[in-house]
């Protein structure tokens, strides 16, 4: 009859159970990196494809409103990309919080104007929508064995 021997330092196995439980509670680990790339994504969405968070179009421009997007050198194109002089877009940042990480802006008077834009278009625009939300989880869940196997 064979004998197996197993040996486990316990010290060691600890130390590094608590490292990788330690990594589950980093916000710069976990939080940061979803926020960071949940942020270009809805850049893309709302200020390139002019999407809302319910996936439909944000709107449609006014023929007067053209005119001044022109003056701007925005184009012809009458679809909804809340972007005129690109302060609103630029100003899109990661923000540390209490809790971790969110989205959005820097300077009051951007938040007021996404707003009045979800106002006056009567849609919710700077939320997440169904697909970044779920790519949120996935990313989560990637992170999280990541942290576990290493």
């Amino acid at each position: 009859m064979a004998a197996l021997s197993i040996k486990l330092d316990f010290t060691k196995f600890s130390q590094d159970l608590q490292h990788r439980v330690a990594k589950l509670h980093d916000k710069e680990y976990l939080l940061r990196p979803v926020a960071t790339e949940l942020i270009h994504m809805m850049t893309e969405r709302i200020h390139q494809k002019g999407l809302a968070s319910d996936g439909g179009q944000i709107g449609t421009y006014s023929s007067g409103y053209m005119r001044t997007r022109e003056k701007y050198n925005r184009g012809k194109d009458t679809k909804v990309i809340i972007a005129l002089t690109s302060q609103l877009e630029n100003d899109w940042a990661v923000i540390a919080t209490d809790k971790g990480y969110g989205i959005g802006f820097l300077n009051p008077h951007n938040f007021d104007k996404s707003q009045w834009v979800e106002a006056t278009y009567q849609k919710k625009i700077f939320q997440l929508t169904e697909a970044e939300s779920q790519y949120a989880k996935e990313r989560f869940d990637e992170l999280i064995k990541d942290a576990l196997n290493s």
